[in-house]
């Protein structure tokens, strides 16, 4: 008969294992049973980002381009802020999602639809003023704030006469 032999690593080793069982009844349910998705998530520009490693580009949604890109200072400013907010509201979505819509643009980025936590990030940008729709003309960050130019943010986000 031989009679095993423990050392302290296999006494945690063992420890350990017992730890691994199912969750016990005093756990709360709910810590169990919601879904989370969280990829990993680099914001290029406002409609350009890379989720899981997967380059992608906003289908319905142009936003102001960065520096040394941008056209005017204004634009490089807008499209700084917009990076920054963007970065806040992934940071806080629970579930992050891409549809590819099929296609690829000038840099070989996939056209897709992406969604936090169900709503549709290109028109949320839209609906906050932080993107403009895409059109065959894109929208100029640097032109005079009127009222007729259509694609365009909605004014009363820049004039603060929403709410």
């Amino acid at each position: 008969m031989q009679r095993l032999k423990f050392t302290h690593w296999g006494v945690l080793a063992l420890l350990a294992l017992a730890g691994c069982g199912r969750a016990g009844a005093n756990e709360p349910a709910a810590l169990a049973q919601v879904p989370v998705s969280r990829p990993m998530v680099v914001v290029v520009e406002g409609d350009a980002l890379v989720i899981d490693g997967r380059h992608l580009r906003l289908v319905n949604a142009y936003s102001p381009r960065t520096a040394p890109h941008a056209h005017c200072w204004a634009e490089a400013l807008a499209a700084r802020q917009m990076r920054q907010a963007l970065r806040g509201m992934i940071a806080e979505a629970r579930e992050i999602k891409f549809t590819p819509t099929g296609g690829v643009d000038e840099y070989n980025r996939d056209y897709a639809k992406v969604s936090l936590d169900g709503l549709d990030l290109g028109q949320t940008l839209r609906e906050r003023g932080m993107a403009a729709a895409p059109k065959p003309q894109p929208f100029d960050w640097c032109a005079p704030v009127s009222t007729d130019i259509p694609n365009g943010p909605p004014l009363s986000v820049l004039a603060d006469l929403a709410g």
